[in-house]
């Protein structure tokens, strides 16, 4: 799908994606014969599940929110007019006042927000991986702040995709008490991700190979390649390559620490309930390899609603 130009590259479509942990910005140049260039991204830490109380998004998660969207909106408007296709996941689809959001969004910065049920999220994550990592069968996943995407795929084609309520952010306010998990914490979140995933829908054998996309995932690749000695550019790692990432994260030592700092300091509190997510998660789909997608659920919706409506 992304093609290479020789023109200069124009900004002419926006992709926001509301996420329970972060909001992100991409601005694109989407060509007419269908193709597209990803030019610039602006990402910032919102947290609005911390700002969840008996199961509503209170007043002040609501003006963060808005606030960020003001804010983006300030910066497109150096580029001139440029559409803005702003969607939800688990941020606002997990919660009992999601009109009342959306209104209140609209209101104060007149865009309307389509919040994605947990299938479609997972499936335009797929599609967007998909497009620098064709895969023939085997499974996508997406470690966001408030949920964990899983999709699998059989001749090209998926047939299933599902969402489930474990998240880098809500793990880590459920069983951490502190910066950084304890040790029996981590057993307690461990022991979490294992119970749910007894209820997912996964493969009866892992795949050799899978593809992980997400900032999460990009995180820990960013690390790996450093603690491995790995080049930069590097997007792949074998299944005992991130364990001793992980390893090495959940001892919590110096190096880690460093390593955290260096690479994702934005999620310095996240970092270790995802990548027990991760390598939880990794070991129930595969048993060689796993490619970090740079791509992911913006452009997979980028793809399937503004490229080819109605797909």
């Amino acid at each position: 799908m992304e093609l290479t130009r020789t023109a200069e590259p124009q900004i002419n479509f926006a992709v926001v994606d509301l996420g329970s942990n972060t909001i992100r910005m991409t601005l694109y140049d989407v060509q007419e014969q269908g193709g597209f260039q990803a030019l610039f991204s602006e990402k910032r830490m919102a947290g609005l599940v911390n700002y969840i109380r008996s199961g509503s998004l209170t007043r002040e998660g609501i003006e963060v929110a808005c606030s960020v969207l003001r804010g983006f909106q300030r910066l497109l408007a150096q580029f001139g007019p440029v559409p803005v296709h702003v969607f939800a996941t688990a941020s606002l689809r997990n919660i009992r006042n999601t009109e009342e959001v959306l209104a209140a969004i609209r209101e104060n910065t007149g865009l309307e927000v389509e919040v994605l049920s947990g299938e479609l999220e997972a499936r335009y994550g797929c599609i967007g991986a998909m497009l620098t990592c064709p895969l023939a069968g085997g499974a996508v996943f997406d470690i966001g702040g408030g949920s964990t995407e899983i999709v699998r795929l059989e001749n090209g084609k998926i047939v299933s995709a599902q969402s489930l309520d474990i998240g880098s952010l809500n793990l880590y306010n459920r069983y951490v008490s502190e910066l950084w998990p304890s040790r029996p914490e981590i057993d307690e979140l461990t022991s979490a991700v294992r119970k749910k995933l007894r209820t997912a829908d996964l493969p009866k054998k892992p795949s050799p190979f899978i593809c992980g996309i997400g900032g999460t995932a990009r995180a820990v690749l960013k690390i790996a390649n450093q603690y491995l000695e790995k080049p930069e550019s590097n997007r792949l790692l074998t299944v005992a390559e991130l364990d001793r990432t992980a390893a090495m994260l959940l001892d919590r030592k110096n190096t880690a620490r460093k390593l955290i700092l260096k690479n994702c300091p934005d999620r310095v509190h996240t970092i270790l309930p995802g990548v027990i997510v991760m390598t939880t998660v990794t070991h129930k789909l595969c048993k060689e390899q796993l490619y970090i997608s740079r791509y992911g659920v913006r452009e997979g919706y980028l793809c399937q609603k503004l490229i080819k409506p109605g797909i």
